[in-house]
């Protein structure tokens, strides 16, 4: 699964794709840097895991991922191909959820697509239009493809009124996808409040630089910040929720800790094949406690089987956030 970066040009998302995916993609002070699209692997550090790895010293550990797509800035006119906006458009069609990086700092060495110090809530009302705009161009060519399809003559009526139709089985449309704001601020400036949605407010340059410096001098600098100012974690764990993910985990032979995400309400076999798919084939049914279980008795696996926290599931069972599986199979 993954989550999509947008935005008007130079509003800092190919320095947040930077941040999130610990990558080192171009970003520069002009319009269209990112023309092909950045992909990269964000990894997600889960305290749950970093308990484990102190109760298995030396085990190998793999952590839970989310995919990011950091794609070509866009303007308004996107939707009738301006700029980039058709290669644009069509990069993000692919993702399963989109975060909006909104510009809220202050820069004279970044300059703006339109050299209006507009507010947020604007530069996010344009950047709609020309989703809603580019969701209408889809759908008058699929009824005129077949008039038949109730689907798109439905979805033509909602988009006309500015209402995200429901998604359609091949994921074109934009409009349906679910997003978060991100107000890309200036660390101590006043919070713009945005209507509607979720927001996320984070200086992206004082994070990125945050990356480089040891931990006391990360807590001298963010002693001061707003509780409101966000980080790279919160906006993985909103992104997790926004994608309808959790997490579980393995532990392999006592010497190896991985962590997946999958999308909530998968089953046990579901979840062997994230493992591997030759698990999932000779799958006879797992061995499930959950992490939070494994808190309450002390990290002790004994205690654990005593008070019958351990169970055996077959392949149904719906996997639960903070599960630890072990498949058996053949």
């Amino acid at each position: 699964m993954n989550c999509g970066i947008i935005g008007l040009p130079n509003v800092g998302k190919t320095l947040l794709f930077n941040l999130l995916t610990s990558n080192n993609a171009p970003s520069s002070n002009y319009p269209y840097c990112t023309v092909e699209p950045n992909t990269g692997v964000a990894i997600v550090k889960d305290s749950r895991i970093h308990k484990l790895v102190e109760l298995i010293p030396g085990a190998k550990v793999t952590y839970p991922h989310i995919k990011f797509v950091d794609v070509a800035g866009l303007p308004p006119g996107a939707s009738k191909g301006e700029g980039l906006g058709n290669q644009f458009l069509s990069n993000i069609r692919n993702a399963d959820s989109l975060l909006h990086v909104v510009r809220a700092f202050s820069s004279a060495e970044v300059s703006r697509l339109d050299k209006d110090p507009s507010s947020p809530q604007r530069d996010i009302e344009l950047v709609e239009t020309e989703l809603y705009l580019a969701d209408i161009d889809i759908v008058k060519r699929r009824i005129k493809e077949d008039p038949s399809l109730d689907y798109w003559k439905e979805a033509m009526e909602k988009l006309t009124k500015e209402v995200p139709p429901e998604i359609d089985e091949e994921g074109v449309l934009l409009t349906p996808k679910s997003r978060i704001v991100v107000i890309n601020i200036t660390t101590g400036m006043e919070k713009s409040e945005i209507k509607g949605g979720r927001a996320i407010y984070i200086d992206v340059a004082f994070q990125q630089e945050l990356t480089g410096m040891s931990e006391e001098e990360k807590e001298y600098f963010t002693s001061e910040m707003p509780d409101w100012e966000s980080s790279a974690e919160t906006i993985f764990e909103d992104v997790k929720k926004m994608l309808d993910m959790i997490t579980f985990i393995t532990i392999v032979g006592g010497k190896e800790i991985k962590g997946y995400n999958i999308k909530k309400g998968l089953s046990a076999y579901d979840a062997a094949g994230k493992i591997h798919t030759d698990i999932q084939k000779g799958f006879i049914r797992a061995k499930v406690y959950n992490y939070k279980d494994f808190q309450e008795n002390d990290f002790n696996i004994d205690i654990l089987k005593k008070n019958g926290k351990i169970r055996i599931e077959g392949r149904d069972y719906e996997v639960q956030d903070g599960d630890i599986i072990e498949v058996m199979f053949n």
